[in-house]
């Protein structure tokens, strides 16, 4: 574990540092401070300024780097929950002329926080989502919708090649470091799955992220560890595949609509056939003991499936015809096909399929 100065800033590159502190908690707050030294001065921004109980962490942090949170210029808000807004409005009070900085979806939400109206910009209003800084730095605005808010917000900053990336690619922190390493992946995709709607969503995000040229050297979320080097290339990777939110939920009602369907083919099946029967099919399954069930059983009741469910329920009605005996076979093809229309699970990768038209009697022919 590093050795963390729990309360102090860390100047992440040049003139951006890490604020915020770590709190021991799953979900710690991270608040980022860039700084734009120009002849005239220096512009100041927060990134994501975080809940009122971090102000005065805030303020702690950032008297030594610029004197106090009443000489920030500007706020940048990914979107607009209470973990990562609310301070913009102390911000502005602090500083009257301190600017705020989101998409408009966000700021519909986050001037309920007491923002001013006038010292607002949507990124929208700026020519290709693209704003040149004091000093001639440029800041990429890059939406990301719906990872986790319609109007998500990422911004990168092109000097320091730091992706500030909201929730997305957040974590939750099993551990305190600010950076992180392989084993962050593990809360980085169960904050995601709890979290994020769609992988169509992150897919998109994912691909914008992707297409920044030059590509990012370091992803700093608002939530968990920092992300840099090679791991940025691999978690990228990994966030593309992964299935959450809604992903899972359709999965998951999935699977129990085909586990619904097997058992009431079952029952049907040792309503109409014998016990006995239905007994020495569901048997065959578990004679081969070098290799686990594709099922797990209660009884005559199937609990759960351990490979795909079409697969194992087309196993497990391929053992009931083949060792149910004469009777449990001329059943099994009837009683799927009904349960399975009934249940609109897809026949086909389930029941044997007719080859064609030499199925069909000799007197059609």
């Amino acid at each position: 574990m590093e050795d963390l100065p729990m309360m102090k800033p860390v100047e992440l590159r040049n003139n951006v540092w890490w604020l915020a502190n770590r709190s021991e908690s799953l979900l710690e707050v991270n608040v980022y401070l860039l700084c734009y030294p120009h002849e005239k001065g220096q512009a100041n921004l927060i990134l994501d300024p975080g809940p009122p109980e971090l102000l005065a962490c805030l303020q702690k942090a950032a008297v030594p780097i610029i004197g106090g949170l009443e000489k920030v210029n500007g706020v940048l808000i990914n979107h607009q929950d209470p973990d990562v807004a609310p301070n913009a409005a102390y911000l502005q009070k602090l500083n009257p002329q301190c600017m705020v900085v989101a998409s408009e979806d966000t700021w519909r939400l986050i001037h309920f926080f007491g923002l001013k109206a006038s010292r607002f910009k949507a990124v929208e209003s700026y020519r290709n989502h693209r704003a040149v800084m004091p000093g001639g730095c440029r800041l990429i605005f890059v939406p990301s919708p719906f990872c986790h808010f319609r109007g998500a917000m990422m911004y990168y900053d092109e000097r320091s090649r730091i992706l500030f990336s909201g929730d997305l690619f957040g974590g939750l922190s099993y551990t305190p470091d600010l950076y992180a390493d392989e084993t962050s992946w593990e809360g980085i995709k169960t904050f995601h799955q709890l979290y994020m709607p769609s992988r169509d969503a992150l897919r998109l995000a994912v691909s914008r992220i992707r297409n920044l040229d030059p590509q990012p050297e370091m992803i700093a979320p608002q939530h968990g560890s920092i992300i840099q080097g090679a791991l940025i290339k691999d978690f990228l990777d990994r966030m593309y595949k992964l299935d959450v939110g809604l992903d899972l939920l359709i999965a998951s009602e999935k699977a129990e609509n085909y586990l619904g369907a097997v058992n009431e083919m079952l029952d049907e099946l040792g309503r109409e056939a014998s016990g006995e029967a239905l007994a020495k099919g569901i048997a065959a399954l578990n004679r081969d003991k070098s290799f686990t069930s594709v099922m797990t059983f209660a009884g005559s009741k199937v609990t759960g499936f351990k490979v795909e469910p079409p697969t194992a329920v087309k196993i497990l009605l391929d053992h009931l015809r083949a060792y149910g005996g004469a009777g449990l076979e001329s059943l099994v093809n009837l009683v799927a096909l009904k349960t399975l229309i009934g249940r609109n699970i897809p026949v086909g990768d389930i029941l044997p399929q007719s080859s064609g038209e030499h199925d069909l009697p000799d007197y059609f022919e």
